[in-house]
């Protein structure tokens, strides 16, 4: 799959809802601790901006900016990540929409603050990518990126173990390919107490052991790929929220973690700081245009 249309496809049709509300390990908590802590940071830097939030999933770090911005809109590839965010959060004043993930839906220096998460590990083509991300920034604006930290995932050169991942960074690399179109990038890595970082850091180095052994990384099984072939067949003939429920019940978890587990642990036990890059859980960069 080396077309760029064809992996947006994937990723729009097959990628998962990331966020449900419910969690069946503290391993899956901890992770969404990573992903939230990064909205919570942009939502400082961002006080009072009109804000982009470039690939969206579902609308739950949107509707962290929208707390503390001045207006947010937020854009994803999926269809019914869209519709989960518009369900979800849509009463709360962010706009959310689909977009093609190849041109940004709006005019020259529109935001002030574009926020793409977790999204650059999934792209081919990032030139064009980041090209666009500056064209809808006004001067001196902000631009903050997330994604996994290679150097605790993968061994140099090694294809990424995540299926939807086409390629993952570690930190001068990240830097080194936001270079060519920011003035200014600032690269830091998301740690946390003990246990929460030994519980990410332990499930990256398991699947990296898989990955090193040779064995096929788990992909989608017979019953996934059955459940998306029925969903491509109802948008044929059934309504589109019928549609929309099917493909969303791939989102949904059955067995919940225990309240009490949760309640002891929360975003304010991860941190960012600039060096020892190599052992962080996940990297940000903040880019600015001059």
């Amino acid at each position: 799959m080396t077309d760029r249309s064809d992996i947006i496809r994937f990723q729009a049709d097959h990628h998962p809802l990331v966020f449900s509300g419910r969690f069946s390990s503290l391993t899956d908590y901890c992770l969404h601790l990573v992903h939230l802590k990064a909205y919570q940071e942009a939502a400082l830097l961002g006080n009072g901006k009109r804000i982009l939030d470039l690939g969206c999933n579902n609308g739950y770090g949107s509707a962290v900016l929208g707390e503390a911005c001045s207006q947010v809109v937020a854009v994803d590839v999926s269809p019914t990540a869209i519709e989960d965010a518009q369900r979800r959060f849509g009463s709360r004043g962010i706009d959310f929409r689909v977009y093609d993930g190849q041109n940004i839906p709006f005019d020259n220096q529109s935001f002030d603050m574009v926020v793409s998460f977790q999204v650059i590990e999934h792209l081919q083509d990032t030139a064009s990518y980041l090209t666009e991300i500056t064209r809808v920034l006004r001067p001196s604006g902000l631009a903050l990126f997330t994604t996994p930290n290679a150097a605790i995932r993968l061994d140099r050169y090694m294809k990424p173990w995540n299926e939807f991942h086409v390629r993952e960074y570690r930190a001068d690399e990240l830097a080194d390919l936001l270079k060519v179109v920011f003035d200014e990038v600032n690269i830091r890595g998301l740690f946390a107490i003990e246990e929460l970082y030994r519980i990410e850091f332990e499930r990256c180095q398991r699947a990296l052991r898989t990955a090193r052994s040779g064995n096929v990384p788990r992909r989608r099984s017979s019953t996934e790929r059955t459940r998306d072939a029925l969903v491509h067949f109802a948008k044929a003939f059934l309504p589109s929220r019928a549609v929309d429920y099917i493909r969303s019940r791939r989102a949904v978890i059955t067995s919940a973690l225990d309240p009490v587990i949760t309640e002891n642990y929360s975003t304010r036990d991860f941190f960012y700081r600039s060096d020892n890059l190599d052992e962080a859980l996940d990297l940000m960069a903040i880019c600015r245009v001059m």
